[in-house]
């Protein structure tokens, strides 16, 4: 797939930045993990991407369901089979740590330990993680490391081009790619609680018409949204935990 020259530019900064991370070592982790995603908010392509992935996509779900009992690639986690899933599991793995929910280093002590040391725990993180991930990016991009194109199997969306092109604002870009996980959990949650059926259906419709939102970016429609949504969820301390999750996602915008 052959993209506009301005976003090769932007795709070689995220597989550079994705290089680093995992050529590196632990120190200055988080900075390695701001330049990813950054990288991924600056490009269109990267993006939308990332964006399609996350779609329905349950992280809480796939990341127990990426713990194994038996040892796999030196380590105690693996990244499910499909590509999609699998890159959402490690951007949204990514963000956790970006937002300071999860502590990489304890992560990777649990479940990539190796008694020759940290670097080698490490090591073994970012062949089981990192590399995959970064190679399963390159094939749903269907381009090189510099963003030129190469022959695979899958087809990728011709990006469209834009008459005005203007720098976004990967700070935003990753609240909203942030706000549609916790939204994803809220929904899965919902669906499986015992909120009768049609105050599902009514909660469902709201929480669609968020996902529209999310999309266009427009904070005012999310805001206005979220009123009859909490309403809705009332007392339900089950819902309401993961609501309140979706609503300090909310918040964090008018920290910008």
């Amino acid at each position: 797939m052959k993209y506009p020259e301005t976003e090769n530019v932007k795709i070689k900064n995220f597989f550079d930045a994705c290089n680093e991370m995992i050529q590196g070592r632990f120190i200055l982790s988080d900075i390695k993990i701001s330049k990813i995603l950054k990288s991924i908010a600056n490009s269109e392509v990267l993006y939308n991407l990332f964006a399609k992935v996350l779609m329905d996509f349950k992280f809480k779900e796939e990341f127990e369901n990426a713990k194994t009992n038996t040892k796999v690639n030196g380590g105690y986690f693996a990244l499910p089979d499909d590509k999609q899933k699998a890159i959402a599991l490690v951007f949204c793995l990514l963000l956790e740590v970006d937002n300071q929910k999860m502590n990489l280093q304890n992560f990777v002590n649990d479940y990539f330990y190796s008694p020759e040391g940290y670097n080698i725990s490490y090591s073994n993180f970012s062949l089981s993680i990192l590399v995959p991930f970064k190679d399963n990016v390159l094939e749903l991009l269907g381009c090189d490391e510099q963003g030129n194109p190469v022959e695979t199997e899958e087809e990728v969306e011709e990006p469209q081009t834009e008459t005005v092109v203007a720098e976004p604002d990967h700070k935003k870009k990753i609240l909203f790619a942030n706000l549609t996980k916790s939204l994803n959990e809220l929904l899965s949650v919902i669906r499986r609680s015992r909120i009768n059926s049609e105050d599902k259906e009514e909660l469902e419709i709201i929480i669609s018409a968020i996902y529209e939102a999310i999309e266009i970016e427009n904070l005012n429609i999310i805001n206005a949204l979220t009123i009859p949504l909490e309403h809705m969820i009332g007392r339900n301390k089950q819902v309401k935990l993961y609501y309140n999750d979706f609503k300090e996602s909310l918040v964090q915008f008018y920290y910008l």
